[in-house]
């Protein structure tokens, strides 16, 4: 067993411990507290450091295209129609890697189909560090990731064939709904379909339904097509949500707030974060990506988090959004999310709070308890 000791720990619960101690065992945190140094045959001093969760990218295209121009493996643009497709196969150790999203913290994400098509296919969650993506997985099948945004009508548009409007993307998001409810494969006359089938996962609430809209028009939309279903989507981007939409509450499993780190992006500048922070202290679920309608990359979450805590001036609430918030949206909580006893050892140790500071740099990473990045180079 190996202790972390000394620092001040924040356990994304809202908890911190001054000069705490994590006692970790087979990648596992076993304890969080203080006086367990002597529990462990070998420990880290971190005194007058900052240690926090590993921050969860919610919704990334990191790990799926490296270079300018080059083709990312997540925007299959031959159908706005694609839910059988997963992310799972679009993300390459080597290019995740390269981009290395762990030396801004971020130790895990959810690789998404990008915003172009109505349905895209399903996301998936995997650590940041490694080679092969399949060691990498945290866990498959952890939302369907859609898309009503103008990026579906730039997509299809310019080709001239539908969608070429919101009209649309409305009718065409319907329509699959509607064939994956009466889609039955037990009957034998029944031909087989994947995308219903795929999609049969979401109406089943087995798999969440995590759809961009960057307007409220858009998000309205959204909400009245799932009630027909009876389905409570995860709403993503997030720009134009206000105070005064408490319906969100019961309508919706939660937001995930897309990158704000792009100044030409009207939808995200616009952005009211006093007002989503509003809704988020009434019990909304708020979590942060890097992806949006907009270039985006490593340093836009911790970017997005400092703009969240311009606007609410509470660095343990932010440290939610970017933790443990994201891990129970994606269905991950019971692994990572939190510096708790049974999680996997994934953390970050930091010179002060990023949150709260800009002179925060990351010192050392760890995942499921190994040190796979210190400050200057990456350890295998």
């Amino acid at each position: 067993m190996i202790c972390i000791t000394g620092g001040t720990v924040h356990t994304g619960t809202g908890e911190v411990l001054k000069q705490g101690d994590i006692l970790i065992d087979k990648g596992k945190i076993v304890a969080v507290g203080t006086g367990l140094k002597e529990k462990a045959e070998g420990f880290i001093d971190a005194s007058g450091k900052v240690i926090l969760p590993g921050f969860i990218d919610a919704m990334s295209e990191l790990g799926m295209a490296i270079r300018r121009g080059e083709v990312r493996d997540n925007d299959e643009k031959s159908d706005p129609l694609t839910p059988h497709l997963k992310a799972l196969y679009a993300y390459d150790g080597d290019c995740v890697s390269e981009q290395a999203p762990y030396t801004y913290g971020i130790t895990a994400l959810a690789a998404a189909p990008s915003n172009s098509n109505i349905l895209g296919g399903q996301m998936a969650v995997f650590r940041t560090a490694g080679i092969n993506p399949f060691k990498m997985l945290v866990k498959d099948e952890v939302g369907m990731k859609g898309s009503v945004t103008d990026q579906v009508k730039e997509a299809y548009g310019s080709r001239q064939v539908q969608p070429m409007t919101k009209m649309g993307i409305f009718s065409l998001l319907k329509e699959a709904l509607r064939q994956a409810q009466a889609y039955d494969e037990s009957q034998p006359e029944t031909k087989r379909d994947e995308k219903a089938k795929a999609l049969k996962k979401v109406l089943a609430k087995e798999m969440p339904l995590v759809i961009a809209a960057n307007n409220a028009a858009e998000l309205r939309g959204i909400l009245r097509v799932c009630e027909d279903y009876d389905l409570k989507p995860v709403l993503a981007l997030g720009y134009d949500i206000h105070a005064e939409d408490a319906d969100l509450l019961d309508k919706t499993q939660g937001v995930i707030l897309g990158n704000l780190s792009y100044g030409f992006n009207a939808y995200s500048q616009k952005a009211d974060l006093e007002g989503l922070y509003a809704l988020y202290k009434q019990g909304l679920p708020v979590a942060m990506a890097t992806i949006g309608n907009n270039p985006n990359g490593k340093e836009g979450l911790i970017w997005t988090a400092a703009r969240m805590m311009q606007a609410c001036g509470n660095s343990e609430d932010v440290l939610n959004m970017l933790t443990l918030q994201a891990a129970k949206m994606l269905g991950c909580a019971d692994r990572i999310g939190s510096i708790e006893a049974g999680k996997d050892a994934d953390f970050v140790i930091w010179s002060d709070n990023p949150i709260e500071t800009y002179a925060g740099r990351v010192e050392k990473v760890f995942m499921q308890g190994k040190v796979v990045y210190v400050q200057g180079g990456y350890q295998q």
